[in-house]
């Protein structure tokens, strides 16, 4: 299944769970730099990518306002689906979706997450937490594909 899923971070976010690698080509003991910064998180992989424009319009005003940082989940998507065709009653500790959550989103106090079954598919844009966006991504991928931005802020 092809699902565009993002996160839009604060620009300034450190990762101390994952850690962001520019991938490079050597030659001749030279090393040259190739594409975004990527990571590994389990079965998913992760890369920094461009904040796509089009997502930025759908959110609150507040959030249009930010600096924000992409991390895109570029593989691991079929393994998950994988995983839930065969457990849907993983336990918390070992969810590695919600761990995965979890890890990108907790010292923030604005996020954004995106997911778009088939890079075009976006039925609601809702305000929510991290059990929200889980419970969504599951649905979607297991019931009914539906597409969804979600953005949360932690309030003081």
């Amino acid at each position: 299944m092809d699902v565009g899923f993002e996160f839009l971070l604060p620009i300034e976010s450190n990762f101390t769970t994952i850690k962001f690698q520019q991938p490079v080509y050597e030659w001749q003991g030279e090393k040259f730099p190739q594409g975004e910064e990527e990571a590994w998180f389990n079965y998913f992989k992760l890369t920094k990518s461009n904040v796509p424009e089009h997502i930025i319009a759908l959110l609150p005003n507040d959030f249009q306002k930010e600096q924000w940082q992409c991390i895109s989940i570029i593989d691991g998507i079929e393994s998950l689906m994988h995983e839930l065709s065969v457990n849907t009653t993983i336990s918390e500790e070992n969810n590695i979706l919600l761990n995965l959550l979890h890890s990108l989103t907790k010292t923030h106090k604005k996020w954004v997450v995106i997911f778009e079954p088939d890079y075009d598919c976006i039925n609601e844009v809702i305000e929510g937490n991290i059990n929200i966006a889980f419970q969504k991504i599951v649905d979607s991928l297991t019931i009914e594909r539906n597409g969804f931005v979600l953005w949360s802020e932690k309030r003081s």
